[in-house]
């Protein structure tokens, strides 16, 4: 047995916060209970880690990780549909989502069996879809995996899934209309301004939830869940101040995919001259295996 397991990433090591304009002080909070465990503003969400490219054998893939929320998504294709199939005009992007049995405080013996993975690849399906330009593909198919290596609720997981599945889409290739990104928010009982990024404990306690995905670089929203009741005036600041914390996550998924960029681009040029000058030293072979 080795000393070390080469398969295994260990991360974070450069998870960042998201920057955020200071305008003045901060405003007070209107009840006792807006007081979060974690000591963060209404409005503040976790540093998120995000990194594409760490699966080799997939066309794209990324991990995300907030808090304890840890996600792995594997984009494979696009590919032809089986002889059978009817033909469509359009590609078909298939969503599968699995929960590691260590995933959640209950031990999960039998992963992927369950409504809370159906429910949840849908939904990221549903906010996937229409930021995808599938004209491009007719007769084809694209897999989309995804793997819940820790989950902090279920809110959590479809905030930062949607953000990593749109970065592992654009790290394969696929023709888009712009990064999607995802933000999750909850009402507190007897509170006057909503909670972004909420933990599994503060939904339990919750009378709202809500849910929203959309492309910043177009402005447009694909996907929106509402569940509970939300006075209107609350319902319209909780709106605007999500998207601009998926503003900022559009940001963070930009630099992602131009550091998976200019790895593979720096990789590809070790070869090459490993190729041309033959056997390589020892410091050319660690840069091209990492």
């Amino acid at each position: 047995m080795q000393a070390q397991d080469r398969r295994r990433y260990t991360a974070p090591e450069g998870a960042s916060a998201l920057a955020y304009e200071e305008d003045g002080e901060p405003q007070p909070v209107a009840s006792t209970s807006a007081v979060r465990l974690d000591g963060r503003q209404p409005s503040q969400v976790r540093p998120i880690y995000l990194q594409a490219g760490l699966v080799t054998g997939a066309a794209g893939s990324a991990y995300i990780e907030a808090g304890r929320t840890k996600l792995l998504c594997a984009v494979y294709g696009p590919k032809p549909t089986t002889p059978s199939a009817p033909f469509s005009p359009k590609a078909r992007l298939h969503v599968e989502v699995k929960f590691a049995p260590f995933a959640s405080g209950s031990r999960r013996f039998v992963p992927g069996k369950d409504t809370e993975a159906s429910a949840l690849a849908v939904t990221l399906q549903q906010s996937l879809v229409p930021a995808l330009i599938l004209e491009t593909l007719p007769k084809s198919q694209i897999d989309l995996f995804v793997t819940i290596l820790e989950s902090d609720g279920w809110d959590g997981d479809v905030s930062i899934g949607v953000t990593a599945a749109s970065v592992a889409l654009a790290c394969a290739g696929i023709s888009m209309r712009g990064l999607v990104t995802a933000c999750s928010a909850v009402l507190p009982v007897k509170a006057q301004q909503a909670w972004l990024d909420p933990t599994r404990e503060e939904v339990r306690n919750a009378q709202c939830y809500l849910s929203l995905a959309c492309v910043p670089a177009m402005g447009t929203v694909t996907n929106l869940k509402l569940a509970g009741e939300c006075p209107p005036a609350v319902l319209e600041e909780t709106l605007t101040a999500a998207r601009e914390v998926c503003a900022l996550l559009h940001g963070a998924a930009q630099k992602a995919l131009l550091a998976a960029t200019a790895a593979e681009e720096n990789a590809d040029g070790s070869r090459t001259r490993q190729n041309a000058e033959g056997t390589p030293h020892a410091n050319q072979k660690y840069l091209i295996e990492s």
